[in-house]
């Protein structure tokens, strides 16, 4: 289904700048949802034990440097242009072209190799099999769960998706899997992988209480039990990406971590755009990256534990590429919104705002366009009113000028616009 699928132009870079790829071990992480979060605890997680780790992650929020750090330090703008540099110098001489992503993931790999980094935590840009992350050496491969999404690419089915995210299992290496639908688990067997560590199985999120930063919950792994584990992430979903996390680094390591160091790590992290509580009060604004029905849904139950409360509610949205908007409100439970509010990126097509609105409107709710997000944002105060909820999500692409936009509420401007729609 991908079209013009294969790791092949950024396998030939790599292998003539000296294989960089080759010269560090790594955790490869894939999934629907969660990637992001699992990612930047299993960094933790490493650090903790006085590693120096490499992270390559994506989406970037504002700059472009955020997608590759080194011992949680993005790149500054100098090494990042560096090391495309030789990237793009060594493409022509070679006389292949690769695509953006493939550039970005070779320099990053260069700054892996250089930086001598012990362990490099990587993202899959999309589904896993022909992605250019997928020339690793990795030694543990995460997936944190299956769902639909890319099915343009990879199938219209569960079990499609299963098979491309199967791709980064090194026959040998050790699976994390977060998914638990025994029926997609032959996927991941055909791969061969040495060990199996499968949520729910082997790996266990037991006892979850819900604090004001997000929860504590006790962690079992086949290295031991940690308890009272605090995770100041909002949502049960992230307690099951922390205990992914935690699989990860011990098989990494092939060894346990002690409870005081899980707490300290786990404790630690924190990530924009994830159930992000902007402002606690008149009005609460939540900023969130989910973007696909699962990812609304994981927004949801969150939504309902942390704010049960009858208030009014206000969802500003966005929908990027050619997703069906209506997926995402769906999953979000767009009928217990009173009032949607639909925006768009700079980056998006014209007119997607007004497909989100008539998404909204197809299902009873209230609609109206403000493609402008700082307006979205002021219009979506005003109608929450002090005791209501502002919720922002639909896109990651949303999440920084939403984050900008809450930031300037506190100087409000006076010529707000409204489009009906």
């Amino acid at each position: 289904m991908i079209e013009d699928p294969g790791t092949r132009r950024i396998t030939a870079i790599t292998d003539a700048l000296g294989a960089p790829n080759r010269r560090f071990p790594a955790v490869h992480i894939t999934g629907t949802n969660g990637k992001g979060s699992t990612s930047a605890m299993t960094t933790k997680l490493l650090r903790s034990q006085g590693l120096r780790v490499g992270t390559y992650t994506s989406p970037h929020l504002s700059d472009v440097t955020e997608r590759i750090a080194v011992n949680e330090n993005p790149v500054s703008a100098e090494q990042f242009a560096g090391a495309l540099g030789r990237v793009a110098w060594m493409s022509r001489r070679i006389g292949v072209t690769p695509t953006w992503f493939e550039a970005v993931t070779a320099a990053a790999f260069a700054v892996f190799a250089d930086a001598r980094v012990d362990a490099a935590v990587v993202e899959v840009g999309m589904l896993g099999r022909w992605d250019a992350t997928n020339i690793l050496d990795s030694t543990v491969a995460v997936v944190t769960n299956v769902d639909l999404d890319h099915t343009e690419f990879a199938g219209p089915s569960r079990m499609h998706i299963a098979m491309e995210k199967a791709g980064i299992v090194r026959p040998g290496t050790t699976l994390v899997l977060g998914e638990t639908d025994p029926d997609v688990l032959p996927v991941f067997l055909t791969q061969r992988p040495g060990r199996l560590l499968q949520l729910g199985v082997d790996v266990s999120v037991t006892h979850r209480q819900r604090s004001p930063a997000g929860s504590t919950v006790d962690l079992t792994t086949p290295w031991g039990i940690h308890r009272a584990v605090p995770i100041n992430l909002l949502g049960a979903h992230q307690c099951r990406n922390a205990a992914l996390a935690l699989a990860a680094a011990q098989s990494f390591l092939e060894s346990p971590i002690d409870t005081a160091a899980v707490h300290h790590a786990l404790g630690a992290v924190h990530l924009f755009g994830r159930a992000e509580v902007m402002r606690s009060a008149e009005p609460v604004i939540i900023v969130d990256g989910a973007h696909n029905h699962a990812g609304a849904r994981a927004l949801r139950e969150t939504l309902d534990e942390y704010f049960p409360t009858p208030r009014r509610r206000v969802l500003v949205c966005a929908a990027s590429g050619s997703r069906d908007p209506s997926e995402f409100l769906g999953g979000i439970g767009v009928e217990d919104f009173d009032l949607v509010i639909a925006t768009q990126m700079c980056s998006t097509r014209l007119g997607s705002a007004e497909s989100v609105a008539a998404a909204a409107r197809r299902s009873g709710v209230a609609a109206m366009t403000s493609p402008d997000v700082g307006v979205a944002l002021r219009n979506a105060v005003t109608s929450a009113g002090a005791d209501g909820l502002v919720v922002v999500a639909g896109s990651f692409y949303l999440v920084a000028p939403a984050r900008d936009g809450v930031t300037a509420l506190a100087f409000p401007k006076t010529d707000v616009t409204e489009h009906e729609a």
